[in-house]
């Protein structure tokens, strides 16, 4: 296990990352290029970028979470190209979390669920923590549990501030990619002034386009609620995505947002009508009739219902 000592006051220590969308994994910045806030792909125009057909399949990756045998596993999942040296690359991608010079960190399994409850639910009280994490057994032995855990936590102490009367919290050197998520989201769900929006648009397709499922294989309950919570956000955010890159008539960048908006939830009307609004943009009518048949038989194999009349409705005014 990697040793992360606490520093003396004014010693700089490295930089700590925590990724717990696709499977936790916690790794030590070294130094080298790509610092916070360079981006390889800033440079670039992103009304070109080659959305569509270029994009590279990675493996899933990740450790296995508590009560996960084996890993989170799952489907390999594809990023775009252009993300490759963007510091907000994909998370799942072994080659973002190695290219900049960052050393994966071990953390036993009760380590792994400190870690992450904080970083998804804030700062706790050392008995609110520990009766979270094993509200089945009495305060007394809950409480040991966490000394216990924090103890194996010595590797990788300095992710830990402990300053108010026992309340623990992450240390500001940890940077975590539920954080990054949920900021691309609101910047794609925000009214923007048009000056500001591009760059944040840009920011939030990066992030968006790459989002994966947080922490899978954990059962707990708390973590089923973020979980969801994210999935809902990243939802909402990937069809507001495609509504404004729309309106901006990038409509290349758009269909990729509100296909993978499918993806995520192939039963989700809402994110099929953001597909067809693309193509209906595009004058690709038959391409939104397509897109619409698909997923009216869909629906009525899966739950014998018919879509919306405010879909259908869609595709009426376009052919008029």
């Amino acid at each position: 296990m990697v040793s992360i000592r606490y520093g003396a006051a004014g010693e700089e220590r490295p930089t700590l990352r925590l990724r717990l969308l696709g499977g936790f994994l916690l790794t030590k910045e070294s130094g080298g290029p790509g610092r916070d806030g360079e981006s390889g792909c800033g440079d670039g125009d992103f009304d070109g970028a080659g959305v569509g057909g270029g994009r590279v399949a990675v493996g899933a990756g990740g450790a296995a979470g508590p009560g996960a045998p084996g890993g989170p596993g799952g489907a390999a999942h594809a990023c775009p190209d252009f993300l490759a040296h963007s510091s907000l690359a994909c998370p799942d991608d072994p080659g973002s979390l190695g290219g900049r010079g960052s050393e994966p960190l071990e953390v036993p399994a009760s380590g792994q669920q400190v870690l992450a409850r904080l970083a998804l639910c804030g700062a706790a009280s050392r008995s609110a923590l520990a009766g979270t994490l094993w509200p089945d057994v009495t305060e007394a032995r809950a409480r040991a549990s966490l000394r216990t855990a924090m103890w194996r936590l010595n590797g990788t102490g300095s992710a830990l501030t402990d300053t108010r009367d026992g309340v623990l919290s992450l240390s500001r050197r940890v940077r975590v990619d539920v954080q990054d998520l949920t900021a691309a989201a609101h910047h794609a769900l925000s009214g923007d002034t048009p000056s500001a929006a591009r760059e944040r648009l840009r920011t939030a397709y990066q992030v968006l386009l790459c989002g994966r499922e947080l922490l899978p294989g954990w059962q707990q309950d708390w973590v089923a609620f973020e979980r969801e919570r994210l999935h809902q956000l990243r939802l909402h955010a990937l069809e507001a995505l495609s509504a404004r890159l729309v309106a901006r008539r990038l409509y290349a960048p758009a269909l990729e947002a509100a296909l993978e908006s499918t993806r995520v939830d192939p039963l989700r009307e809402s994110a099929h009508r953001a597909v067809v609004s693309v193509h209906l943009a595009e004058h690709n009518l038959t391409e939104a009739v397509r897109q619409y048949e698909t997923f009216r038989e869909l629906l009525l194999r899966e739950l014998g219902v018919e879509p919306s009349g405010q879909f259908s409705s869609m595709l009426r005014h376009a052919l008029v």
